[in-house]
């Protein structure tokens, strides 16, 4: 298994996926295809790695195929987690704007199984990157409380203060719109 593909697995793995790495067999002239297949208890998907994003796009379509061709018994066994069946296509290589343009086209995709595409991976800190739409949450995100009255005051240098002032302190209805009209 290629460094990128263990680096996708390594990550995978710390995310609570279970991995392991699928070879598919040479078709004809094709060569083999060394993937990563990875499953938790909603998601199943495989990583498929390419040197450059020309690799990447004059083979993602006959790899894809030859995927779910392989694996056609087990994503029809999955039932519901086939929804979820993800195609994880990374290219070590980076992509100039139009082949990032391009890498967005086949996100688009639906066919057969959802995309996630990525190039310029190299590395763990890469490999992250590219699975993060895979990936949990760490950790929930810590606010600190906020002063709404303050808030809105700080947000409403436009409107006369008076305005904001009556509306902060629960005033009636009749009252701030008196002060609306008072100031048209």
């Amino acid at each position: 298994m290629n460094d990128t593909l263990e680096n996708c697995a390594a990550v995978l793995a710390e995310a609570g996926f279970s991995t392991r790495h699928a070879e598919i067999p040479a078709e004809g002239i094709a060569r083999p295809l060394e993937a990563l297949a990875f499953e938790d208890s909603t998601i199943i998907g495989f990583v498929v790695v390419y040197e450059s994003p020309a690799e990447l796009f004059a083979s993602w379509k006959s790899d894809r195929d030859r995927i779910a061709m392989r694996h056609r018994d087990a994503l029809q066994a999955a039932r519901q987690k086939a929804w979820n069946a993800y195609l994880v296509l990374i290219s070590r290589g980076a992509a100039d704007l139009g082949e990032l343009l391009a890498l967005g086209q086949i996100e688009e995709d639906l066919e057969a199984m959802r995309k996630i595409t990525k190039a310029g991976v190299t590395g763990a800190t890469a490999a992250r990157l590219a699975l993060l739409p895979l990936l949990p949450f760490r950790s929930a995100p810590s606010l600190e409380p906020i002063d709404m009255s303050r808030e809105i005051a700080s947000r409403s240098t436009e409107v006369d203060a008076d305005l904001v002032e009556a509306f902060l302190s629960g005033a009636e209805d009749g009252v701030v719109m008196q002060i609306i009209e008072d100031r048209a």
